[in-house]
């Protein structure tokens, strides 16, 4: 396929290259929870530099940066189909959002008890807010205040928007730190602070179609290598210099716009693993059943294949158990949503084509 051809497949369809990111960054927060690869194991912890690369080792990957990288490509996605349309059938997004969001949520739940875990459902402690849903309690505020958002942009402008919620972002995390403490109000006010995060996807959506291809791979893996150490410095602003985790993952935020605007940048002109992008379509099972299955294996007592066998076992266990959960739930709950067709009503604002109702069909539902 030649340049223009990927370019308009992208723009028409889907963003191959984000579904591949959304894989990795899925796995990112499963290998940071299920647990890294046990390389150094056999060292002497006792000695200096023994117990120098175990601490290394571990602080390598840190599952929270990629929650950051999921809210700008939600953000983008969201935005994507309505970016130049003049009004949004609100009525039909919502229930989209919700079926698509909540049915796999429910099943995760359900099946998080089965394996032994007895959080209550509401309350303090709630899995709901106690756990990875945190970040889908502050994914459906979002959603719920995004046509309101895209009202102010139309009217106002970005700035309108960014401006005022990066200093109440900032502001809150100054006057309540530490705010994910297990209940809604701290999982609310998680969402306050990273609401700009999940605007700057919606930006980025509006420069989709300006973005400039790359010519070759070199410059995305710099991108790359600088998305790692950005996540590897937050995590050592929090564990070691005891930066509240909202207020790192809020400058990660702003570090994850750039690079996954590169992404899509190199995404236009070269395709990424076709089976990794497809991986990408069951990253949201991967990521809400990752940590019931580990669980439920732990539970089971199967761990007896030594520290490198448990540690495939485990994984092997999380992707292929979540592949199921995506076939039996979320894809069915992904076609439900599918039905309820969304029309853009309106082709032109300012001179500029719509996207077409195939494509707004295809993205808004990611």
């Amino acid at each position: 396929m030649n340049d223009h051809a990927t370019n308009h497949a992208n723009h028409q369809g889907r963003f191959a290259i984000l579904d591949a990111l959304r894989f990795v960054l899925a796995y990112w927060v499963a290998y940071d929870h299920v647990g890294l690869f046990p390389l150094f194991t056999a060292l002497d912890h006792g000695t200096g530099f023994g117990h120098l690369l175990a601490r290394g080792w571990h602080s390598v990957v840190w599952g929270a940066p990629a929650v950051v990288g999921f809210f700008v490509i939600s953000g983008f996605c969201i935005h994507l189909p309505f970016r130049h349309a003049q009004e949004l059938p609100v009525a039909r997004y919502y229930a989209r959002r919700y079926l698509r969001i909540l049915i796999p949520v429910a099943a995760a739940v359900w099946l998080n008890r089965e394996f032994g875990n007895h959080q209550p459902i509401l309350g303090v402690n709630s899995v709901l807010w106690n756990s990875v849903l945190w970040s889908l309690v502050c994914e459906e505020a979002y959603y719920a205040v995004y046509p309101l958002c895209r009202v102010i942009r139309v009217r106002f402008g970005w700035s309108a928007l960014l401006v005022p919620t990066f200093v109440i972002g900032v502001l809150t995390t100054l006057k309540y730190p530490w705010v994910l403490n297990g209940t809604i109000v701290g999982a609310l006010k998680a969402a306050v602070i990273l609401f700009p995060v999940w605007l700057l996807g919606c930006v980025l959506a509006e420069q989709s179609d300006r973005i400039q291809a790359y010519a070759s791979g070199r410059g995305i893996w710099g991108w790359r290598f600088a998305a790692w150490l950005g996540s590897w410095i937050c995590g050592v602003l929090h564990f070691h210099v005891h930066w509240p985790r909202e207020a790192v993952m809020l400058i990660f935020g702003v570090q994850s716009f750039f690079w996954i605007r590169a992404e899509l940048a190199y995404g236009t002109r070269v395709r990424p693993m076709t089976a990794l992008a497809r991986a990408g379509q069951w990253s949201y099972s991967l990521y809400l059943m990752h940590i019931p299955i580990a669980a439920a294996i732990a539970g089971l007592q199967l761990l007896t294949f030594g520290l490198v066998g448990n540690w495939f076992l485990l994984h092997a266990s999380a992707l292929s158990i979540s592949y199921l959960f995506y076939l039996c739930v979320e894809r069915p709950s992904h076609r439900l949503a599918r039905r309820i067709r969304i029309t853009v009503l309106s082709p032109r604002v300012a001179g500029v084509t719509a996207a077409s109702p195939e494509a707004a069909s295809a993205l808004a539902v990611e």
